[in-house]
């Protein structure tokens, strides 16, 4: 709750794997194009075929868990790369290895999951489709790799804020 609640137009997330920062980012992005009209998210993933798997087995079921969110689908855009809904806002899901994945598509917000799985000279590209929104928001997240690289760099220079989760099964503090 802590991050979606925080007002900042950019996040840095340095996360530990398989606690549901992908999956709570993919929320707040459909939250964001089913609220404001004409609003476009961009998020970026390893490749392209995991972008793809991630929107048939992550975005998928939670638009189709929600009523809202199925009714607000515009079915003429509804494929594995992007959503469109009826208030004309865009959900578009890229592969961050091709320096053409990013062209054309002007967004209101960035979001970069597994940051450190992705090409730095593509994710420098995807920058440029911010300019001309009233938003420019951006979400950088990712387990870290190599300290002082990647995310590690990122959240070093961004505000900080630490949650520790307790494993219910050997009680090890992450």
């Amino acid at each position: 709750l802590a991050i979606l609640r925080d007002p900042s137009p950019q996040k840095v997330i340095r996360k530990c794997s398989q606690v549901g920062i992908s999956e709570i980012t993919a929320r707040w992005a459909l939250a964001m194009c089913n609220v404001v009209p004409g609003f476009t998210t961009l998020m970026t993933l390893m490749t392209a075929h995991y972008a793809g798997q991630f929107m048939r087995t992550r975005v998928d079921p939670i638009i189709q868990e929600s009523p809202k969110l199925r009714e607000n689908l515009h079915a003429d855009l509804d494929n594995a790369d992007m959503k469109r809904f009826m208030n004309n806002s865009f959900l578009y899901l890229k592969g961050s290895q091709s320096s053409n994945a990013a062209l054309s598509i002007p967004v209101d917000a960035l979001i970069h999951d597994e940051l450190d799985a992705s090409a730095p000279e593509i994710i420098s590209t995807y920058q440029s489709r911010l300019t001309h929104s009233p938003w420019k928001l951006k979400t950088w997240l990712s387990t870290p790799t190599l300290p002082g690289l990647g995310i590690d760099a990122e959240f070093s220079k961004s505000r900080r804020h630490f949650e520790h989760l307790k494993c219910s099964h050997c009680n090890h503090w992450f």
